[in-house]
């Protein structure tokens, strides 16, 4: 610390002595890290009139070493980014300020606009409306404030664009990631996707499936809620193959069949309007379940979308075809200089530091809380849960305190406003409903007597001022207690209810935290809670809170096992994905290549070459080749995601020869790369027939309707067991057959005669970058 004193004592010297002008000049080249962080000193001061603390100078140089900076909720990771963002800029490189969330872009940055115009640095921010020139404009700005989301979709639709002119210019030189615990470790499994539509007939078999699931009963399918899918029984199986004929649904033949059974069970038993996506104006929006927002232009893979359109009676839409996808985590690590800031961080730092070579610095707050946090309070059932919340908002509403209410989703929240709304209290709702009023809602959420229900879009990054907007009221607040934060439910990961919590008792203000969650929740059934507890300590049904410590020891504990179930979910996808992403990386460079015109030509390489050169002239060649190129490489990518995904779902059958799923699929997708190769070459050898025989008519087919999605993954076609493994429920058995096994070939073992034939390995490497 007596480094960090010395290097605050510098900096308050200088900004004394110097004007932001001479600090500048001093700072060329960010040489002199001392004047930078003095000439932010300044230029925040007169142009918020904010001192900055020693501590969030401390958080900045942090970020400049390329650290992750824990700092508490409410202590300015906001203007604590600005210092390294104007480090950045001063040592050439252009700055990406990666946000949780579509809302703290805007805010942020014209929040923080004032300070970079004094040190003449140009800032812009992008959402998810903002339109395509002004977007491409935003980055070419030093300092651009976008959702992590917003940005790595940007960067997957400029894979799916047909000229340069079209892509938004995006640069990987320098990112500071906000709520990096959210978004680079819960969030960073999440496979984010582009897609484009194809035009699709009328589906006769959807139809009938759907038909066929609506009078289904609970004895024809099982819900699996920890893979989030919906299988058929025995029974389910039967009707399905009466219905179409079948003598057995699960022969290959039938998977494509299958596969719509299996959306339209998902869209009707699993899928639910209010909580994972709404029906607005006939439309299907989905909801982002870690931010509470609608998803704009998002859409459920493949058929599945069109399921749920057919259980609202909505005109089907055409389906979608993956046209590229990557993870945030591997969309992140393109970045030259990384580094990321989090109110709770300390509880991932071996990840952070393994996956993102990111050392974390603990800050302390520029003022001790004073926020009471109760234990949580567990109760038999959720009518029970919701009565006691009621209340508790009731008795803090009483006496003027405020009070945010977190819940899970847009159901909860409209349940509670309409039973607060019994008992006299008109609360405020923010979810994904109304997300344009966030700002008016949040600015009055700390004012006294204010009642605000929030899904997790208030948990992230938002700034709630007691007392009110403008602080007018805040003695009155403060002395019934300051904010009052309600958390409704168990998330997955804690630190979604540590940040709501953080909401409260900000910068030494005085605040309150209470929890309350029910036995019959998702997740206690999901990680069987009833199994983890003595039969002694279970309750009878009662609406009294219940006080047994076991009981509650096995509640927390779910909550662990929850993370720990979302850690081993990273590490199985990061067994496989590490192949892919070198694949992906290899193939949009060539596809960039090909759309700049600095890839060598492939048509200059066939036989006929010479007489189309003659016959189109060369320019006009030449832009015809790489509109072919860029569409040939988006369609055979589509189809190594489609052949991947595929062989994920069986791959796990690899164990019953002794094998590992995992690298049984690193084999089949390399050869499969290889093989993608030469058939690239020769696809565009007919294409150039084509050409020649087509003439003026000759045309490229381009994508259609491009949109973005999130998917949820989770790896566990690694984690499947086989059934024969399975059904050996004795070891010993279960060795023995592993042992007979063992020597049995892989289907990539086998003889080419005794399989399809394989492409042959790519004669053409330097397409994609290969030595």
């Amino acid at each position: 610390m007596n480094k960090d004193f010395e290097f605050v004592s510098e900096i308050k010297s200088l900004a004394k002595e110097k004007n932001i002008d001479t600090l500048l000049e001093e700072a060329k080249d960010g040489g002199n890290t001392e004047a930078v962080f003095a000439a932010v000193c300044l230029a925040a001061e007169q142009g918020l009139g904010q001192s900055p603390f020693e501590e969030q100078v401390i958080a900045a140089r942090a970020l400049t070493d390329g650290k992750i900076v824990e700092m508490p909720t409410g202590e300015g990771k906001t203007l604590a980014a600005v210092f390294a963002a104007a480090w950045h800029k001063l040592r050439g490189r252009r700055v990406h300020i990666l946000t949780f969330n579509d809302y703290l872009a805007k805010r942020d940055r014209e929040w923080m606009k004032p300070i970079y115009d004094l040190l003449g640095i140009s800032t812009a921010y992008v959402t998810e409306k903002t339109a395509f020139e002004e977007r491409k404009a935003a980055y070419k700005s030093d300092v651009l404030y976008i959702s992590a989301r917003e940005c790595c979709f940007d960067y997957l639709r400029d894979f799916a664009v047909q000229t340069v002119e079209e892509t938004v210019g995006q640069g990987f030189e320098a990112a500071i990631v906000d709520e990096a615990d959210s978004l680079l470790i819960d969030e960073a499994r999440i496979p984010l996707v582009v897609a484009s539509d194809v035009t699709v007939k009328h589906d006769p078999e959807l139809a009938q499936a759907m038909k066929l699931t609506a009078d289904f009963g609970e004895e024809d399918y099982d819900i699996s809620l920890e893979n989030e899918s919906v299988y058929l029984t025995d029974s389910g199986a039967a009707k399905a193959e009466e219905l179409f004929g079948l003598d057995n649904l699960y022969d290959e033949e039938n998977s494509p069949l299958l596969s719509r059974v299996n959306d339209c069970l998902k869209a009707r038993f699993l899928l639910r309007e209010d909580r994972d996506y709404i029906n607005r104006d006939g439309k299907i929006l989905l909801i982002d379940k870690f931010t509470g927002r609608t998803a704009e232009n998002r859409h459920y893979p493949g058929t599945l979308q069109t399921a749920v359109e057919l259980k609202h009676g909505l005109e089907v839409s055409t389906r979608g075809v993956v046209m590229g996808s990557i993870a945030l985590q591997f969309f992140v690590r393109q970045y030259s200089f990384l580094s990321a800031m989090t109110g709770t961080a300390e509880a991932s730092k071996d990840e952070f530091y393994q996956l993102y070579d990111l050392s974390l610095e603990k800050v302390p707050p520029h003022l001790p809380s004073k926020r009471t946090d109760h234990e949580t309070e567990i109760y038999f059932d959720t009518d029970s849960k919701w009565k006691a919340v009621a209340e508790a908002v009731c008795a803090a509403h009483e006496k003027g305190q405020p009070v945010l209410v977190g819940t899970g989703s847009i159901e909860d929240s409209e349940l509670l406003h309409d039973m607060l709304k019994e008992k006299g209290i008109d609360a405020s709702v923010l979810n994904a409903k109304n997300d344009t009023m966030e700002a008016q809602i949040i600015s009055e959420a700390g004012a006294p007597h204010a009642v605000t229900i929030s899904t997790n879009m208030a948990g992230r990054g938002v700034d709630i001022r007691l007392g009110g907007a403008d602080e007018s009221r805040r003695d009155e607040a403060a002395n019934a207690g300051g904010l009052l934060v309600i958390a409704t439910y168990m998330p997955e990961s804690s630190r979604m209810v540590r940040q709501l919590i953080g909401r409260s008792g900000r910068q030494g203000d005085p605040g309150e935290s209470r929890s309350f969650v029910a036995l019959d929740e998702p997740i206690m059934d999901k990680y069987k809670l009833r199994s983890l507890v003595p039969a002694k300590h279970w309750p009878e049904p009662t609406e009294s809170p219940i006080e047994d410590k076991v009981l509650l020891r096995e509640v927390e504990r779910i909550q662990r096992i929850s993370e720990g179930d979302s850690f081993d979910a990273r590490e199985r996808l990061l067994k496989y994905s590490m192949i892919g992403e070198k694949h992906r990386g290899q193939v949009f460079e060539a596809r960039r290549r090909f759309l700049d015109g600095s890839s060598p030509s492939v048509w200059c390489q066939c036989e006929r070459y010479e007489e189309a050169l003659e016959r189109f002239g060369e320019e006009k060649l030449e832009k015809l080749e790489r509109k072919t190129a860029v569409a040939a490489v988006n369609s055979f990518w589509s189809e190594y995601l489609e052949y991947t995904d595929y062989i994920r779902q069986g791959i796990h059958l690899t164990a019953v020869g002794g094998k590992s799923p995992a690298e049984e699929y690193n084999i089949a997708a390399e050869e499969y790369y290889l093989g993608m190769e030469e058939e690239l070459r020769l696809y565009m050898e007919e294409r150039l027939d084509d050409l020649l025989e087509q003439g003026e008519k000759y045309t490229v087919e381009q994508p259609q309707n491009i949109r973005t999605y999130l998917l949820e993954d989770n790896g566990d076609e690694l984690n499947k067991q086989p059934f024969l493994v399975n059904f050996l429920s004795e070891e010993s058995e279960a060795e023995l057959l592993l042992e007979q096994q063992s020597k049995a070939p892989s289907v990539l073992d086998a003889p080419a005669n005794d399989i399809e034939e394989k492409p042959k390995k790519g004669l053409f490497g330097k397409l994609f970058g290969k030595k």
